[in-house]
């Protein structure tokens, strides 16, 4: 097996702010098909509440906000002639925020495939709930790299595609979709964007795919060895 670090191509935070005399957190913050704000960072930035979930009481009413990390890593550099068998994504926390759940979950921002470099208010939705790439219930802890240990689903999808798109998002009221209490809160962490030292970045193991050609005319599915070497482990043969 070998490894190999792929920072992040592009990340960013959208985010929503809804003021409303009686307003439904679920229904009109968390379910929400276009955010408030948009920001693609490409320089250094440390931003206190990347991730957020709040309710509070407003003078003029209700506030409900919530904010998310849509990231997308070109991993097929890896993929090309390999196969990615596990992976760890990295987001590093400077320090501060208050401890909440998190995970993350798959996206489609970034134009899907990487098209787009850009965020907009209208990816604020652009993410899919019921496609967990992570397992929840990850303390956001400070003044370190928070670990998100990438799924199987996540795993056959960057193999497939060739990248990874996907949302770090807070973990017990935006992703199970449940409102959180009035004036208890916020629930939010903090993300440094593009430091220089510690990039949101995502670890990989990966086994060479093979050779899956015909060497001197038999066919792949015939070949278990070629000069003793098992056929998973030849990337070449005679050069090619």
């Amino acid at each position: 097996m070998a490894t190999s670090t792929i920072n992040a191509t592009y990340q960013g935070r959208v985010s929503i702010s809804v003021t409303n005399v009686a307003l439904n957190w679920v229904t009109q913050v968390r379910n929400a098909t276009t955010g408030t704000f948009a920001n693609t960072y490409t320089t250094n930035t440390n931003v206190s509440n990347a991730f957020l979930v709040a309710y509070d009481t407003g003078r003029t009413g209700q506030v409900g906000q919530c904010a998310r990390v849509p990231l997308f890593f070109d991993v097929s550099s890896i993929t090309a002639s390999n196969t990615i068998t596990a992976a760890t994504l990295k987001v590093w926390n400077p320090g501060g925020g208050a401890p909440t759940d998190t995970i993350i979950v798959k996206g489609s921002a970034w134009g899907g495939n990487g098209s787009t470099t850009t965020l907009s208010t209208a990816n604020y939705n652009d993410l899919d709930f019921s496609t967990a790439y992570s397992a929840k219930d990850l303390s956001w802890a400070g003044a370190s790299y928070n670990d998100f240990s990438l799924n199987g689903t996540a795993i056959s999808d960057m193999n497939s595609n060739g990248y990874l798109n996907c949302f770090l998002i807070e973990g017990d009221y935006d992703y199970d979709g449940q409102s959180p209490v009035i004036d208890d809160g916020p629930y939010q962490g903090r993300v440094e964007y593009l430091d220089a030292t510690n990039k949101i970045k995502v670890e990989l193991t990966y086994s060479p795919s093979g050779y899956g050609n015909n060497p001197i005319g038999v066919g792949a599915d015939s070949v278990g060895e070629i000069l003793g070497v098992a056929r998973a482990s030849v990337s070449k043969f005679l050069g090619v």
